[in-house]
């Protein structure tokens, strides 16, 4: 029952609001200026990811990426694919099962198969708690499920 709420729960507060294939505030910063290449660092699963500084920053593919240091800045330069957020950092679980493009709270992520995930997380779901536990479905299937969406889904209104 809650799996066919989700998503109307989704329109009705209009959780998904853009057009863009990449979930970007209004100036293109990308993971609300958290530093994507800290969210890869262990303490991340403690502490979350760290907060960007302006001072280092990149734009790649139109989307603004801070970071907490210049080593970290150097070191997302280096290969950008790795830190740059799976399915343009909407909701992985959303993208797998409903094939559409819903926020994220930056601070509900997973690092699956060396990929940074986002998920929804709000009153009335924690899609990161379905994707880890939903006994019917393994996060393998879920992340092979939004890889074979994404495709179809990343040019979607939303």
């Amino acid at each position: 029952m809650i799996r066919f709420l989700v998503p109307a729960l989704f329109a009705l507060l209009g959780l998904s609001a853009s057009a863009s294939t990449s979930n970007l505030s209004k100036d293109g910063l990308a993971l609300e200026g958290f530093d994507p290449v800290s969210y890869f660092r262990p303490e991340a699963k403690t502490e979350g990811p760290q907060t960007g500084n302006p001072s280092f920053q990149v734009t790649q593919n139109s989307a603004t990426y801070r970071f907490a240091s210049e080593s970290n800045k150097q070191e997302f330069l280096k290969n950008p694919s790795k830190y740059v957020p799976a399915f343009g950092g909407w909701c992985a679980y959303a993208v797998a099962e409903k094939k559409e493009k819903v926020e994220v709270d930056v601070k509900s992520f997973l690092i699956q198969d060396g990929r940074l995930l986002l998920f929804f997380n709000g009153i009335f779901a924690d899609t990161r708690d379905k994707w880890l536990h939903t006994k019917s479905t393994p996060a393998a299937k879920f992340l092979q499920d939004a890889d074979a969406h994404w495709p179809e889904v990343k040019n979607k209104d939303s």
